[in-house]
């Protein structure tokens, strides 16, 4: 089995969040013996119920799933253990095990990035503003990062995308 498959196992478990797969990485040192790991060492570890549950599924049909849908839709992974995995975030407590890029990553550690978030629900001025400073950020060389949400996300990616710029939706 590939080390992405161990690694998408880990982060697909019920009820993990990002800074307890961080840990267990760093506690196994690999998510294949993260994987191999028995009820005796989760135990060790006190993790929260549902959890400890979660990683004694040892099934890795969905994780070979996830691979085989990336590969139909052109969707490449990058693990935090590759060298092209962008240094800033790692150094985040809680950075994403797998990254999921469609199109080209950029070098984001060679790259000013603005972060870009807000209200689903915003005002049509909230909307308008977060359109118009994404756009001058882009047209100034700004990679723009937002999620995929409706409102300011969305309106951000839109503004940034007008301005020829380059986005990264999370």
């Amino acid at each position: 089995m590939a080390p992405i498959s161990y690694l998408i196992w880990l982060t697909t478990r019920e009820s993990i969040r990002a800074d307890l797969a961080v840990g267990l990485l760093r506690h196994f040192d690999t998510a294949e013996a993260a994987y191999w790991a028995g009820a005796g060492e989760y135990d060790l570890l006190q993790l929260p119920p549902r959890l400890h549950r979660s990683l004694l599924d040892k099934k890795l049909d969905g994780a070979e799933e996830i691979l085989e849908r990336c590969d139909r839709q052109g969707i490449s992974l990058l693990t935090c253990m590759d060298a092209a995995y962008p240094e800033r975030l790692g150094q985040l407590p809680d950075h994403p095990l797998v990254l999921y890029v469609k199109g080209n990553l950029p070098r984001m550690d060679a790259e000013v990035a603005v972060g870009m978030v807000g209200s689903r629900r915003c005002t049509p001025y909230g909307e308008a503003m977060a359109g118009r400073i994404a756009l001058e950020l882009a047209r100034a060389g700004a990679v723009v990062v937002s999620g995929l949400a409706e409102g300011i996300d969305a309106a951000s990616l839109k503004g940034a995308l007008q301005g020829g710029g380059r986005v990264i939706s999370v």
